[in-house]
């Protein structure tokens, strides 16, 4: 028989490497996943993206809480040149008793803020007024909804905003989303497909910026790797059970190859110490596993 000529060789080893990485991926980081969250009285959604390989466990929409902060970013991003420009905010659109660290700055109203300076505080601190003024500012979740439609993401519902989830803590399980399209946006937001060079470098900074759920995916990861991500955290109703505790984002590691990972928890009996211990997990799981790849 013809010896084959060395290219076709390197090409069908690489074919035979890629496809013995996707059967591991598949199975190997699978398996060392769901022993940590095998018999753990919480529903899951895990989606990890590294390449063009994506692994999923678990197979339904689920709370966002302020995930879902990370679409009307994208859709204030993808609508506005200028984010330098100042909007003014009445007292009646202000909710006194959320999560508002933006509040400790201005404390007069009417509140005059940027674009800018409102991505920053609805994204790196997670602060609720900052997003419900951003989704009003955009004519309401419709409107997020719409765009996600027309970005290939109809399957991520966003009907309601921070003041109503507050409102009525039912309402907290409207917005949803399968993990893995949660995991997809922000690859695709990451890798610059969809806004131009600028605002990626937007997007990315906001994310890079978060300030919380520091014992969530992040403490699951070494300090030489980068994580970019956005919380998500619900109440608890009067049975003691969490509705969400949720991370995801992109992590990037010391030799500048990077992977997506959305954990999203749900119905959860566990405390909330428990619920980021078990991304943390997840996310070292992961970690490790991807990290010992060569390529």
């Amino acid at each position: 028989m013809k010896k084959l000529p060395l290219i076709i060789l390197a090409i069908f080893l690489s074919a035979v490497c890629l496809s013995c990485f996707a059967f591991e991926f598949k199975n190997t980081l699978q398996r060392g996943i769901e022993n940590l969250i095998k018999n753990k009285d919480c529903t899951l959604g895990i989606s990890v993206i590294y390449g063009d390989e994506i692994l999923t466990i678990g197979n339904k929409k689920q709370p966002l809480l302020s995930v879902f902060k990370i679409f009307i970013a994208l859709k204030i991003l993808n609508d506005n040149d200028n984010l330098d420009k100042i909007i003014t905010v009445e007292k009646s659109i202000i909710d006194e008793n959320t999560h508002s660290p933006m509040l400790k700055k201005y404390k007069k109203h009417p509140i005059k803020i940027s674009l800018k300076e409102l991505l920053y505080y609805m994204i790196s601190q997670s602060d609720n007024n900052a997003c419900d003024i951003l989704l009003d500012y955009l004519g309401g979740p419709k409107n997020v909804q719409k765009y996600l439609k027309d970005t290939g993401f109809s399957q991520i519902v966003v009907s309601v905003n921070e003041k109503e989830m507050n409102a009525d803590i039912n309402k907290q399980y409207l917005n949803k989303a399968y993990s893995k399209d949660v995991a997809k946006i922000i690859k695709l937001a990451n890798e610059g497909k969809l806004l131009s060079e600028d605002k990626t470098a937007v997007f990315n900074e906001l994310m890079l910026q978060t300030t919380t759920g520091n014992d969530k995916l992040k403490a699951g990861l070494p300090d030489s790797a980068v994580l970019g991500h956005k919380t998500g955290s619900s109440s608890r109703k009067p049975d003691g059970i969490k509705i969400a505790d949720n991370d995801a984002g992109f992590v990037i590691l010391p030799d500048g190859r990077i992977y997506y990972i959305a954990v999203l928890i749900s119905d959860s009996k566990l405390s909330n110490s428990e619920n980021a211990k078990l991304i943390a997990e997840i996310s070292r799981v992961v970690y490790e596993y991807i990290s010992a790849q060569n390529y």
